[in-house]
Protein backbone atom coordinates (compact mmCIF):
# COMPACT_ATOMS: atom_id res chain seq x y z
CA UNK A 1 0.00 0.00 0.00
CA UNK A 2 1.34 3.47 -0.99
CA UNK A 3 0.65 6.45 1.27
CA UNK A 4 1.12 9.63 -0.30
CA UNK A 5 2.46 13.33 0.96
CA UNK A 6 1.37 16.05 -1.45
CA UNK A 7 3.67 18.53 -0.99
CA UNK A 8 2.89 20.34 -4.11
CA UNK A 9 0.73 21.57 -6.57
CA UNK A 10 0.09 20.04 -10.14
CA UNK A 11 -0.90 16.00 -9.28
CA UNK A 12 -3.38 14.55 -11.18
CA UNK A 13 -7.00 13.73 -9.89
CA UNK A 14 -6.71 10.17 -8.14
CA UNK A 15 -2.86 10.14 -8.39
CA UNK A 16 -2.64 8.30 -4.93
CA UNK A 17 -5.18 5.82 -6.49
CA UNK A 18 -2.81 5.49 -9.82
CA UNK A 19 0.18 4.34 -7.65
CA UNK A 20 -1.35 1.84 -5.68
CA UNK A 21 -2.26 0.20 -8.96
CA UNK A 22 1.09 0.38 -10.21
CA UNK A 23 3.08 -0.61 -6.59
CA UNK A 24 0.22 -3.33 -6.73
CA UNK A 25 1.44 -4.49 -10.03
CA UNK A 26 5.37 -4.49 -9.61
CA UNK A 27 4.31 -6.86 -6.12
CA UNK A 28 2.69 -9.07 -7.94
CA UNK A 29 5.73 -9.25 -11.13
CA UNK A 30 7.94 -10.00 -8.29
CA UNK A 31 5.70 -12.83 -6.75
CA UNK A 32 5.88 -11.27 -3.21
CA UNK A 33 3.41 -10.32 -1.02
CA UNK A 34 1.66 -7.03 -0.33
CA UNK A 35 4.09 -4.22 1.44
CA UNK A 36 3.65 -0.97 2.41
CA UNK A 37 5.89 2.22 0.61
CA UNK A 38 5.64 5.80 1.72
CA UNK A 39 5.67 8.57 -1.12
CA UNK A 40 6.50 12.26 -0.90
CA UNK A 41 5.15 14.11 -4.20
CA UNK A 42 7.23 17.54 -4.13
CA UNK A 43 8.25 20.13 -6.25
CA UNK A 44 11.77 20.99 -7.99
CA UNK A 45 13.47 22.83 -5.09
CA UNK A 46 12.48 20.28 -2.41
CA UNK A 47 13.58 17.73 -4.86
CA UNK A 48 17.32 19.10 -5.55
CA UNK A 49 17.77 19.71 -1.09
CA UNK A 50 16.91 16.00 -1.03
CA UNK A 51 19.24 15.01 -3.75
CA UNK A 52 21.92 17.40 -2.07
CA UNK A 53 21.78 16.11 1.40
CA UNK A 54 21.45 12.23 0.57
CA UNK A 55 23.48 11.96 -2.39
CA UNK A 56 25.36 14.98 -2.85
CA UNK A 57 24.23 16.28 -5.81
CA UNK A 58 23.24 20.04 -6.10
CA UNK A 59 20.77 19.48 -8.87
CA UNK A 60 17.28 18.34 -9.58
CA UNK A 61 15.87 14.71 -10.55
CA UNK A 62 12.41 13.04 -11.76
CA UNK A 63 12.70 10.30 -8.77
CA UNK A 64 14.45 9.19 -5.92
CA UNK A 65 14.46 5.39 -3.73
CA UNK A 66 15.36 5.28 -0.24
CA UNK A 67 15.25 0.99 0.33
CA UNK A 68 14.48 -0.10 3.57
CA UNK A 69 15.30 -3.72 3.13
CA UNK A 70 18.94 -4.82 2.08
CA UNK A 71 18.94 -8.31 -0.69
CA UNK A 72 21.85 -9.72 -0.29
CA UNK A 73 21.54 -11.97 -3.63
CA UNK A 74 18.60 -11.22 -6.43
CA UNK A 75 15.63 -9.30 -5.38
CA UNK A 76 13.33 -9.00 -3.00
CA UNK A 77 11.68 -12.39 -4.31
CA UNK A 78 15.12 -13.98 -3.98
CA UNK A 79 15.58 -12.91 0.01
CA UNK A 80 12.01 -13.80 2.21
CA UNK A 81 14.32 -13.20 5.05
CA UNK A 82 15.11 -10.00 4.62
CA UNK A 83 11.80 -9.20 3.73
CA UNK A 84 10.02 -10.30 6.99
CA UNK A 85 12.89 -8.38 8.65
CA UNK A 86 11.08 -5.04 7.75
CA UNK A 87 7.60 -6.21 8.68
CA UNK A 88 5.84 -3.30 10.83
CA UNK A 89 3.66 -4.95 14.05
CA UNK A 90 1.02 -2.56 13.51
CA UNK A 91 0.10 -3.27 9.85
CA UNK A 92 1.68 -6.77 9.44
CA UNK A 93 3.48 -5.49 6.18
CA UNK A 94 7.09 -5.41 5.22
CA UNK A 95 7.61 -1.76 4.98
CA UNK A 96 9.83 -1.42 1.53
CA UNK A 97 11.19 2.07 1.50
CA UNK A 98 10.41 6.03 1.00
CA UNK A 99 10.04 7.24 -2.29
CA UNK A 100 10.35 10.82 -3.98
CA UNK A 101 9.12 12.44 -7.02
CA UNK A 102 9.11 15.52 -8.24
CA UNK A 103 6.26 17.03 -10.10
CA UNK A 104 7.08 19.62 -11.81
CA UNK A 105 10.00 17.08 -13.55
CA UNK A 106 7.52 14.67 -14.13
CA UNK A 107 5.02 17.00 -16.08
CA UNK A 108 8.09 18.26 -18.00
CA UNK A 109 9.12 14.89 -18.99
CA UNK A 110 5.87 14.05 -19.98
CA UNK A 111 5.44 16.83 -22.06
CA UNK A 112 9.13 16.03 -23.71
CA UNK A 113 7.78 12.10 -24.34
CA UNK A 114 4.21 12.82 -25.70
CA UNK A 115 2.46 10.84 -23.33
CA UNK A 116 0.17 11.60 -20.10
CA UNK A 117 1.49 12.91 -16.74
CA UNK A 118 -0.37 9.76 -15.36
CA UNK A 119 1.82 7.57 -17.38
CA UNK A 120 4.71 9.32 -16.55
CA UNK A 121 3.74 9.47 -13.08
CA UNK A 122 2.82 5.66 -13.51
CA UNK A 123 6.79 5.01 -14.76
CA UNK A 124 8.55 6.56 -12.27
CA UNK A 125 6.40 4.78 -9.73
CA UNK A 126 7.05 1.67 -10.79
CA UNK A 127 10.67 2.88 -11.49
CA UNK A 128 10.83 3.56 -7.76
CA UNK A 129 9.21 0.59 -6.63
CA UNK A 130 11.38 -1.91 -8.05
CA UNK A 131 14.12 -0.07 -6.45
CA UNK A 132 13.08 -0.67 -3.31
CA UNK A 133 12.46 -4.40 -4.41
CA UNK A 134 16.48 -4.98 -5.02
CA UNK A 135 16.81 -3.89 -9.09
CA UNK A 136 19.32 -1.42 -10.07
CA UNK A 137 20.24 0.10 -13.21
CA UNK A 138 24.76 0.42 -13.13
CA UNK A 139 25.75 -2.82 -14.80
CA UNK A 140 23.61 -3.26 -18.61
CA UNK A 141 22.60 -6.87 -17.26
CA UNK A 142 20.88 -4.87 -14.52
CA UNK A 143 19.83 -2.91 -16.49
CA UNK A 144 18.02 -4.64 -19.00
CA UNK A 145 16.50 -7.05 -16.16
CA UNK A 146 14.59 -3.97 -14.75
CA UNK A 147 13.68 -2.23 -17.91
CA UNK A 148 11.82 -5.78 -18.80
CA UNK A 149 9.99 -5.37 -15.12
CA UNK A 150 9.16 -1.74 -16.31
CA UNK A 151 7.88 -2.52 -19.27
CA UNK A 152 6.27 -5.56 -18.45
CA UNK A 153 4.12 -3.66 -15.48
CA UNK A 154 3.23 -0.46 -18.08
CA UNK A 155 1.79 -3.39 -20.04
CA UNK A 156 0.21 -4.24 -17.05
CA UNK A 157 -2.08 -1.61 -16.44
CA UNK A 158 -1.79 -0.49 -20.19
CA UNK A 159 -0.22 2.70 -19.59
CA UNK A 160 1.52 2.58 -23.14
CA UNK A 161 3.01 6.01 -24.41
CA UNK A 162 0.70 7.75 -26.40
CA UNK A 163 1.75 6.96 -29.82
CA UNK A 164 0.40 5.32 -33.22
CA UNK A 165 0.12 1.33 -31.99
CA UNK A 166 2.49 -0.70 -34.65
CA UNK A 167 1.22 -4.42 -35.45
CA UNK A 168 4.58 -5.36 -33.94
CA UNK A 169 3.89 -3.73 -30.78
CA UNK A 170 0.68 -5.34 -30.88
CA UNK A 171 1.59 -8.80 -31.66
CA UNK A 172 4.43 -8.48 -28.81
CA UNK A 173 1.28 -7.86 -26.26
CA UNK A 174 -0.26 -10.95 -27.54
CA UNK A 175 3.16 -12.66 -27.02
CA UNK A 176 3.31 -10.80 -23.66
CA UNK A 177 -0.36 -12.40 -22.75
CA UNK A 178 0.47 -15.95 -24.16
CA UNK A 179 2.99 -16.23 -20.83
CA UNK A 180 -0.19 -15.68 -18.28
CA UNK A 181 -2.22 -18.92 -20.60
CA UNK A 182 -3.81 -21.23 -18.45
CA UNK A 183 -3.23 -24.64 -20.31
CA UNK A 184 -2.68 -27.50 -18.56
CA UNK A 185 -4.45 -29.84 -20.68
CA UNK A 186 -3.43 -29.03 -24.45
CA UNK A 187 -0.29 -27.25 -23.40
CA UNK A 188 -0.74 -24.94 -26.38
CA UNK A 189 -0.53 -21.41 -24.67
CA UNK A 190 -2.50 -18.61 -27.09
CA UNK A 191 -2.45 -15.10 -26.25
CA UNK A 192 -4.66 -11.87 -27.88
CA UNK A 193 -4.37 -8.72 -28.10
CA UNK A 194 -7.61 -6.17 -29.26
CA UNK A 195 -6.89 -2.87 -30.54
CA UNK A 196 -9.88 -0.19 -29.86
CA UNK A 197 -10.23 2.71 -32.77
CA UNK A 198 -8.85 5.33 -30.07
CA UNK A 199 -5.91 3.38 -29.37
CA UNK A 200 -6.43 1.22 -26.25
CA UNK A 201 -5.37 -2.42 -25.81
CA UNK A 202 -6.87 -5.17 -23.99
CA UNK A 203 -5.55 -8.86 -23.94
CA UNK A 204 -6.50 -12.31 -23.21
CA UNK A 205 -5.30 -15.94 -22.99
CA UNK A 206 -6.69 -19.18 -23.39
CA UNK A 207 -7.95 -20.63 -19.77
CA UNK A 208 -8.49 -24.73 -20.41
CA UNK A 209 -11.42 -26.44 -18.06
CA UNK A 210 -11.25 -30.18 -17.16
CA UNK A 211 -14.30 -30.63 -18.74
CA UNK A 212 -12.91 -29.49 -22.18
CA UNK A 213 -16.46 -27.79 -23.29
CA UNK A 214 -15.93 -24.78 -20.90
CA UNK A 215 -12.40 -23.88 -22.18
CA UNK A 216 -12.44 -20.04 -23.15
CA UNK A 217 -10.23 -18.97 -25.85
CA UNK A 218 -7.69 -16.29 -25.64
CA UNK A 219 -9.16 -13.72 -28.00
CA UNK A 220 -12.89 -14.39 -26.11
CA UNK A 221 -10.89 -13.75 -22.91
CA UNK A 222 -9.89 -10.60 -24.47
CA UNK A 223 -13.28 -9.52 -25.83
CA UNK A 224 -14.85 -10.30 -22.72
CA UNK A 225 -11.96 -7.92 -20.72
CA UNK A 226 -12.68 -4.57 -23.52
CA UNK A 227 -16.66 -4.69 -23.37
CA UNK A 228 -16.08 -4.83 -19.43
CA UNK A 229 -14.25 -2.04 -19.63
CA UNK A 230 -16.97 -1.00 -22.19
CA UNK A 231 -14.94 -1.10 -25.19
CA UNK A 232 -16.53 -2.54 -28.66
CA UNK A 233 -14.85 -0.52 -30.96
CA UNK A 234 -12.29 -2.53 -32.33
CA UNK A 235 -10.16 -2.44 -35.41
CA UNK A 236 -7.16 -4.94 -34.75
CA UNK A 237 -6.47 -8.39 -32.96
CA UNK A 238 -3.08 -9.93 -32.26
CA UNK A 239 -3.54 -13.67 -31.88
CA UNK A 240 -0.16 -15.36 -30.51
CA UNK A 241 1.06 -19.02 -29.61
CA UNK A 242 4.19 -20.38 -28.50
CA UNK A 243 3.87 -24.05 -30.55
CA UNK A 244 2.72 -22.19 -34.38
CA UNK A 245 0.11 -20.27 -35.41
CA UNK A 246 -3.03 -20.23 -34.06
CA UNK A 247 -5.35 -18.77 -36.50
CA UNK A 248 -9.14 -17.94 -34.39
CA UNK A 249 -11.32 -20.64 -34.11
CA UNK A 250 -14.93 -20.78 -35.94
CA UNK A 251 -16.62 -19.62 -32.91
CA UNK A 252 -13.94 -16.81 -32.07
CA UNK A 253 -14.39 -15.52 -35.87
CA UNK A 254 -17.98 -15.20 -35.56
CA UNK A 255 -17.63 -13.24 -31.96
CA UNK A 256 -15.04 -11.41 -33.43
CA UNK A 257 -17.59 -10.58 -35.96
CA UNK A 258 -20.05 -9.33 -33.84
CA UNK A 259 -17.70 -6.25 -33.59
CA UNK A 260 -16.61 -5.51 -36.71
CA UNK A 261 -16.25 -7.23 -39.72
CA UNK A 262 -13.10 -4.83 -40.99
CA UNK A 263 -10.85 -5.60 -38.35
CA UNK A 264 -7.21 -6.63 -39.31
CA UNK A 265 -5.91 -10.48 -37.82
CA UNK A 266 -2.11 -10.73 -36.72
CA UNK A 267 -1.39 -14.30 -36.10
CA UNK A 268 1.94 -15.82 -35.75
CA UNK A 269 4.14 -17.87 -33.53
CA UNK A 270 5.90 -16.00 -30.70
CA UNK A 271 9.54 -14.60 -31.83
CA UNK A 272 8.68 -16.00 -35.06
CA UNK A 273 6.70 -13.12 -36.43
CA UNK A 274 2.76 -12.95 -38.00
CA UNK A 275 0.84 -12.88 -40.94
CA UNK A 276 -1.98 -10.62 -41.39
CA UNK A 277 -5.49 -11.12 -42.82
CA UNK A 278 -8.59 -9.33 -43.03
CA UNK A 279 -11.19 -11.18 -40.89
CA UNK A 280 -13.69 -10.69 -43.44
CA UNK A 281 -11.05 -12.87 -45.36
CA UNK A 282 -11.80 -15.51 -42.89
CA UNK A 283 -15.05 -15.68 -42.01
CA UNK A 284 -16.50 -14.69 -45.84
CA UNK A 285 -20.33 -14.51 -45.99
CA UNK A 286 -20.91 -13.95 -42.36
CA UNK A 287 -23.45 -13.77 -40.41
CA UNK A 288 -24.12 -10.45 -38.19
CA UNK A 289 -25.49 -7.79 -36.18
CA UNK A 290 -26.36 -6.18 -39.31
CA UNK A 291 -28.55 -8.90 -40.91
CA UNK A 292 -31.00 -8.65 -37.68
CA UNK A 293 -31.88 -5.20 -38.78
CA UNK A 294 -32.47 -5.91 -42.52
CA UNK A 295 -35.86 -5.84 -43.38
CA UNK A 296 -37.99 -8.80 -44.58
CA UNK A 297 -38.68 -8.29 -47.94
Amino acid sequence: MIELSLETAGAPEGVERLMNRVADAALAREGVGPCDAFVRAIDDEAMRLLNRRTRGVDATTDVLSFPSARYRRGTARDCPAALRREVDPSTGRPFLGDIAISLPRAARQAAEYGHSLEREIGFLTAHAMLHLLGYDHIQPSDRAKMRAMEDAIMDDLRLYREEPMSDDRLFELACRAMERAYAPYSNFKVGACLLTGDGRTFTGANIENASYGATICAERAAIARAVSDGATGFVAVAVAAERGAAWPCGICRQVLNEFSRDMRVLVGRAGEGYRAMALSALLPESFGPADLSKEDK
